[in-house]
């Protein structure tokens, strides 16, 4: 009877371990095809393993006037062939994201994107962050090309727990993420949690702000260039909050 349910035990934890090679994808590239494991299925494997794990994403940079320019093909009809353009668009951003897998391991990495590629750019950068992270972890670094310098890789956003507590299968309570302004302080150093009442506002987060403004069509704050790291901070998370809400509602409408 013993060995009997030791052996059902382990092959119903057996049925648990989750399997990266049953939720590969392929990407056709100049150099051939190559396996992939998209984001949300790094999640999972993450979850599976460590459900004490933590994901934590910062917004280190959020420019909506910036211009990027990118390379695209299009089919001339005409000529029965691809020909390369430039394509502008304004947007830019970057995150940054910290994994700990609440044994010891932790890693931090970054993604951006612009709108020229993704007209949710922003959304991207964040999960582009998050795999990355996950990747440099153990989670689907053998199948993450986006490591390498050829190939520009995002998968559809993804929610992640402020505290980790997205349970990795899309069917539980995912709360937003939390986002925090990553910017340097004046004197060259972000400023510790404990100091950040007491630094003043970065030229970056200013500008962030006033740019923000501007396209909601709000006024800037008066005391905008002599307001503290912290107050800076959460006011660029309000107003990034309220820029994607009126993005969403633009394309609802």
């Amino acid at each position: 009877m013993s060995d009997q349910s030791n052996g059902q035990t382990q092959d119903t934890q057996a049925t648990r371990i989750f399997n990266p090679n049953e939720h590969l994808v392929q990407l056709k590239s100049k150099a051939g095809s190559q396996d992939y494991l998209p984001v949300q299925w790094r999640l999972v494997w993450f979850r599976s393993v460590c459900p004490q794990g933590t994901i934590d994403t910062e917004e280190v940079v959020v420019e909506l006037d910036r211009e990027v320019e990118a390379e695209a093909f299009v089919w001339n009809a005409e000529k029965r062939r691809s020909e390369k353009i430039i394509k502008q668009a304004k947007g830019y951003a970057r995150f940054r994201a910290v994994v700990t897998d609440g044994k010891g391991g932790r890693a931090t990495a970054t993604g951006s994107e612009a709108a020229v590629d993704f007209p949710d750019y922003i959304e991207k950068a964040e999960t582009k962050a998050v795999g990355r992270a996950l990747a440099a972890l153990g989670y689907g670094t053998q199948f993450a090309p986006e490591f390498g310098e050829n190939h520009r890789i995002v998968d559809a956003p993804v929610d992640f727990g402020r505290n980790g507590t997205n349970n990795g299968n899309g069917n539980g309570h995912t709360p937003a993420a939390s986002y925090r302004s990553e910017a340097p302080s004046n004197n060259g150093a972000r400023p510790t949690p404990e100091n950040e009442a007491e630094t003043n506002a970065t030229e970056q987060q200013i500008s962030s702000i006033r740019k923000l403004c501007t396209h909601l069509g709000k006024s800037e704050p008066e005391n905008v260039t002599s307001i503290s790291f912290l107050a800076a901070k959460k006011l660029i998370q309000q107003l990034t909050a309220e820029y994607k809400e009126q993005r969403q509602n633009s394309k609802a409408s």
